[in-house]
């Protein structure tokens, strides 16, 4: 894919991308769902091991559509991911909300699964192509730092709001507030800039992918990396999904679960900021996907 010379890139341009980008990782983030979505699982009469079943199914929906999702933002409208990928996961969280039942939750989780996929390539390439053709691709790292800050804090602030609202309508009220910032952030991403034209050997996505999967068999690393690092992502995300339901079972009241994950998550920020430096950085030119859907305790991407 190539870069459209239609008109000459500016700061504005940059400023417009960046803008946008913060406000999209804030309703991405912004959740109330995510701290006592567990909790409805089983106020709905499901068992550990549904339950568990559910977060298998949501990592493999992951796992399965992550490398033709990259394909596809190699070949479409990266924006137009961007904007499909929180309405699927609001038509999720409605359907958990309306019909709660097994089915509607593993629906709900192959919906939500399909959403992050879509987005979690897309949304990195197109940023740094933006920012490269606004001659600031050097700033791709901290234009990505802060946003992953932002998404952070708006975790931590729907951990915070999720019990009073949750105490004054239940989980309706949740559901309700989860898929309107769902289709906030849908809005939010029609603003993305996008400057980008297929070139005469794009081809399709298929070929993409063809040529994605060959370099998989004759390289053992990359090889080696799409087999470890989505069973080691998937297993390491999945046990997060369980805190709600050990923080409930210490006999807190539901609304007050939603705060103790904001105390959890709270020191895990900490910790993430007492973090040294890495040293040296890589050149994103090739920003990376996340080979297992986003646990919402933690930005992965």
């Amino acid at each position: 894919m190539t870069l459209s010379p239609e008109r000459p890139a500016t700061t504005a341009d940059a400023r417009r991308l960046t803008r946008t980008l913060y406000a999209s990782a804030f309703c991405d983030e912004f959740v109330l769902l995510y701290p006592v979505y567990a909790l409805l699982f089983s106020d709905t009469g499901l068992s550990v091991w549904q339950i568990s079943s559910l977060f298998a199914l949501w990592s493999l929906t992951g796992v399965l559509l992550e490398v033709p999702s990259g394909a596809w933002a190699d070949a479409v409208s990266r924006r137009l991911l961007l904007v499909i990928g929180p309405l699927l996961t609001a038509a999720g969280f409605a359907l958990w909300v309306l019909v709660p039942s097994y089915g509607a939750f593993a629906l709900g989780f192959v919906l939500w699964g399909a959403g992050g996929a879509l987005g979690s390539g897309a949304l990195e390439a197109l940023v740094y192509d933006e920012l490269d053709r606004a001659g600031a691709a050097d700033r791709y790292a901290r234009v990505m730092g802060r946003a992953r800050a932002i998404g952070i804090t708006a975790t931590m602030a729907a951990m915070g709001l999720a019990g009073p609202v949750f105490d004054r309508g239940g989980y309706t009220a949740v559901g309700a507030a989860s898929v309107l910032v769902c289709l906030a952030g849908a809005v939010v991403a029609t603003r993305f800039p996008e400057h980008r034209t297929p070139s005469a050997t794009a081809g399709s996505w298929t070929a993409t992918l063809r040529a994605g999967l060959a370099e998989a068999r004759g390289d053992r690393s990359v090889r080696g990396a799409l087999l470890l690092v989505p069973a080691v992502t998937s297993v390491w995300g999945a046990l997060d999904e369980y805190t709600p339901l050990l923080a409930h079972d210490t006999g807190v009241a539901q609304a007050t679960v939603p705060w103790l994950l904001l105390v959890i998550w709270a020191g895990a920020t900490a910790g993430g900021l007492l973090a040294g430096p890495p040293n040296g950085s890589a050149r994103p030119g090739s920003p990376p996907c996340s080979p297992a859907p986003r646990s919402p305790w933690r930005p992965e991407r």
